[in-house]
């Protein structure tokens, strides 16, 4: 079956946005490590949590 032309835009712009939003939190992650480096911790929200049981 053949997808119509407003099917085809809508999912080309979501794969266009979810490729832009990977883009730009890939960069935070660089900015991120680029100003902790030489530190030998990572970013905090890279760190497993621990949490306790009630």
């Amino acid at each position: 079956m053949k997808k119509d032309k407003k099917a085809v835009d809508a999912e080309n712009e979501e794969k266009r946005q979810q490729a832009e939003a990977k883009k730009k939190m890939d960069q935070e992650l660089d900015d991120e490590i680029e100003q902790s480096f030489p530190a030998s911790d990572p970013p905090s929200y890279s760190q497993p949590h621990h949490h306790k049981k009630s």
